[in-house]
């Protein structure tokens, strides 16, 4: 039992890092380009880490709104994507309002910064739900072709 819920714990643990570390280099570029179309050639590290502890707490959300246990399809996974979808723009636009990421982009930049947003949203939900689905559905097709075999 304790080895099972660990081996769970720990899965859970590598998946939920592994968007942490995408939402942060997300964010990281996008403020890099920022500060650059600014005239600007840094960014303090406090807001690193300010960076890196809003991608974990939306990372974490998503876990949370998505176990990895589970499989969603039809108004299950459109809720839990509207959920989705909710707190991860919450957590990333209410981050940068609160922190001052972005201060002094100008209104067309703020679009763009939307826009991008929810590209790389939609990206990470289409993995999750589209591509890695339907490669697991290929591996659990072969695997059956193979024991018939």
């Amino acid at each position: 039992m304790f080895r099972e819920e660990f081996i769970h714990y720990y899965s859970w643990g590598v998946t939920m890092k592994y968007h942490m570390g995408v939402y942060t280099a997300a964010l990281v570029f996008t403020d890099c380009i920022a500060q650059w179309l600014m005239g600007r050639q840094s960014i303090p590290i406090l807001v690193l880490g300010e960076m890196l502890l809003v991608s974990m707490g939306v990372a974490v959300l998503e876990s949370w709104i998505f176990p990895r246990r589970e499989v969603w399809e039809g108004e299950a996974l459109i809720r839990r994507t509207a959920l989705w979808a909710l707190a991860s723009n919450l957590g990333f636009v209410g981050g940068a309002a609160l922190c001052g990421w972005f201060d002094g982009v100008p209104l067309w930049g703020a679009a763009l910064l939307a826009l991008f947003l929810e590209f790389g949203l939609a990206s990470m939900w289409f993995a999750d739900h589209v591509a890695l689905r339907r490669d697991t559905q290929r591996l659990n097709e072969r695997l059956r072709q193979y024991q018939n075999e």
